[in-house]
């Protein structure tokens, strides 16, 4: 624990900390491979795996941008600009995320599960386990977190950049000394990484659809949620992830 202490410690006397950090947008690029993916689960049948590798087998994954804007006190994340190839053909679907730092508070607005559903509640971090590894981001270095979902059965491992004193990042991570600008799901099945990073007040801020229109749940009435479609949809010996981010 020492070791990494003063890895964190060295890093942020190398980049200083700068002020004009705490304001920006990041583009990510969300890559996921169904193959990878569809080939862990047990409760498929061969024939059904096989088909699945058929027609999603693909070595550079399913690509799309995300969007992230920072600021001190709350950060804002949807979809960003599509790419022309290789993009989710159901990503014009509403996915809204909004962390209230100040408050310690989230929105998420978001079609999930057949449904649009809005969730508020209390931000609640996950556990997250600080390694002493390094890598280079973009220009930033970057240390290596890591956590688990116990509802999706997932592995987390992100990288954050300290010199970038923001605690949030894409998707439903935060709570670590710096900007998240990577992280994978399960050792590659999802692989999310900042492509570009512009600091200052964005041009566009991001916002919400004027009328929002779906089923207004908490946080924990969510997760019970995800937790009974996930074990429906194991019991039908079907893949949960067409109809639940992943």
């Amino acid at each position: 624990m020492k070791s990494i202490l003063k890895t964190i410690a060295l890093l942020l006397i190398t980049t200083g900390l700068k002020a004009q950090n705490v304001v920006g947008e990041v583009e990510y690029r969300y890559k996921i491979f169904y193959d990878k993916i569809y080939s862990s689960l047990p409760y498929l049948t061969e024939q059904e795996r096989d088909r699945i590798l058929l027609t999603w087998g693909n070595p550079e994954g399913y690509s799309t941008r995300m969007k992230l804007q920072f600021w001190p006190e709350k950060s804002l994340y949807t979809y960003g600009e599509p790419y022309e190839v290789r993009s989710y053909s159901w990503q014009v679907e509403d996915y809204f995320i909004e962390n209230n730092l100040q408050d310690q508070t989230y929105l998420k607005y978001m079609d999930q599960m057949g449904k649009t559903y809005l969730v508020r509640d209390s931000l609640n971090s996950p556990k997250w386990r600080i390694m002493n590894e390094i890598r280079d981001i973009l220009g930033h270095m970057c240390m290596k977190a890591v956590s688990e979902d116990t509802i999706r059965g997932q592995k987390v491992t992100a990288w954050f950049a300290s010199d970038i004193p923001v605690p949030i990042g894409p998707e439903e991570l935060f709570g670590l000394p710096g900007l998240i600008l990577a992280y994978d799901i399960n050792d590659g099945m999802l692989i999310v990484e900042a492509e570009k990073i512009i600091f200052g007040e964005p041009a566009e801020v991001i916002t919400l659809p004027k009328k929002m229109k779906g089923r207004e749940v908490s946080g924990t009435e969510y997760q019970d949620l995800v937790k009974k479609f996930i074990q429906t949809s194991i019991e039908s010996k079907q893949a949960w992830m067409w109809d639940l981010r992943y």
